[in-house]
């Protein structure tokens, strides 16, 4: 399976919320890495930290809409194009803004490491302190 074709799975299942299916595209040691500025950011360790750091940010934000933009992918990484619509809980204000999600794979086809860049993080945190 490509990084493509494994990347379309795992968002494909995270959709449907079946974290056990998301997590078997997991390296054993993947780290999803989030902007430190950010509430939720810094590292997020092992195949259930999609899981995970998906139930804490939605500890801020609510109504999530995904709309999906590209899904590219090359020989060991895979990058999501997404606009993310939410409404922040702490203020109720409707938010938009554009997230990367870089994906990378180890030499055994699993995902090893996510990276996500958010378009304006002061942006978020403004909306979120708001």
């Amino acid at each position: 399976m490509t990084p493509l074709e494994a990347s379309r799975a795992m968002y494909a299942e995270v959709a449907k919320g079946n974290w056990r299916a998301v997590a078997g595209y997991m390296a054993d040691d993947f780290v999803i890495h989030e902007p430190s500025s950010l509430p939720y950011g810094g590292e997020w360790r092992g195949r259930d930290a999609l899981q995970k750091l998906y139930a804490h940010v939605m500890g801020y934000w609510e109504e999530p809409v995904v709309r999906w933009v590209e899904l590219v992918g090359g020989e060991k990484h895979a990058v999501a194009l997404l606009h993310f619509t939410v409404t922040a809980k702490s203020s109720g204000k409707r938010f938009e803004t554009h997230v990367a999600e870089v994906t990378s794979f180890d030499d055994a086809g699993k995902m090893a490491s996510m990276r996500i860049h958010y378009f304006d993080t002061a942006d978020m945190l403004g909306q979120l302190n708001a």
